[in-house]
């Protein structure tokens, strides 16, 4: 299983490479969309494994209405954009669950459901699309993941070797606070790293506040989803990646850390 991971992690980090520094934005969003979108469906398949009621694929073509608006916006910075886009969401969905044949009991848990997956994994995972479009956007995305990952990887290791003292037995019980503080310094050492090598526009102060800020979040995503799974006694999101399980399996510290970097970087950093 280990071998199968690594293999695995290689061969999607030559995808990601290539998409990112040989793309565009069009492409990147291509690659982001279609994320959101199987992202979406494990997401889904999450719900109905608790026996809930959603509105599945109209929630899939919904979320994927969203990413196509943060491309947009992306393009012409236009915030009524978007605005237009969350209304025009709302009432499609209300009108559809008007319309659908589904009891009335079922109606109000179905919206909630649809909508949550809609902003847990759309318009979370979208704000990729934001970043890659800013001047140092490849960059800002290199860092992102190589922070993220880098901590999965420093708490895994660290937790493994030491780890004594659960940090969320209830949610994940393999966790422990040992590989969480790990995984927080494995974050650290590499947004430092990225400031050194290929993102010197990071200020000393900055890298060491993202560090940190994008450990905590990115650990916090990854509870965030374990709590969806155990609710719903599910083990992974999906099999689409061997070895890791499913999309959110993999990004689901990317999605909380991919917008708190986008506002860090508009308020700070870029402009």
């Amino acid at each position: 299983m280990h071998k199968t991971r690594v293999i695995t992690s290689i061969v999607g980090l030559v995808v990601l490479i290539t998409i990112i520094v040989q793309g565009n934005l069009l492409l990147f969003w291509l690659a982001v969309s279609a994320a959101t979108v199987i992202g979406l469906r494990e997401f889904y398949a999450i719900i109905e494994a608790r026996e809930l009621p959603v509105y599945r694929l109209f929630g899939v073509l919904l979320g994927w209405v969203i990413s196509l608006n943060f491309l947009l916006s992306s393009i012409f910075d236009h915030v009524i954009l978007t605005n237009f886009t969350l209304t025009l969401i709302l009432l499609a969905l209300l009108l559809y669950a008007l319309l659908t044949k589904r009891s009335l009991t079922e109606s109000i848990p179905a919206i909630a459901s649809t909508l949550l997956g809609i902003f847990y994994v759309s318009w979370l995972f979208s704000h990729l699309t934001l970043l890659y479009n800013f001047k140092y956007g490849r960059e800002f995305i290199f860092y992102l993941l190589l922070v993220v990952w880098s901590g999965d990887t420093g708490a895994y290791y660290s937790g493994k070797a030491f780890g004594k003292h659960r940090l969320a037995p209830l949610i994940s019980p393999k966790k422990t606070i040992e590989g969480a503080v790990g995984g927080t310094v494995a974050s650290l050492l590499t947004s430092c790293l990225a400031k050194l090598t290929f993102l010197p526009l990071l200020g000393y102060k900055d890298c060491v506040l993202l560090g940190l800020l994008l450990a905590v979040v990115a650990q916090l995503g990854d509870l965030c989803e374990s709590m969806l799974k155990r609710g719903a006694n599910v083990k992974d999101s999906g099999t689409i990646l061997p070895g890791h399980g499913g999309i959110l399996d993999r990004v689901d510290g990317v999605l909380f850390a991919a917008p708190v970097l986008y506002y860090y970087s508009l308020i700070f950093l870029v402009m």
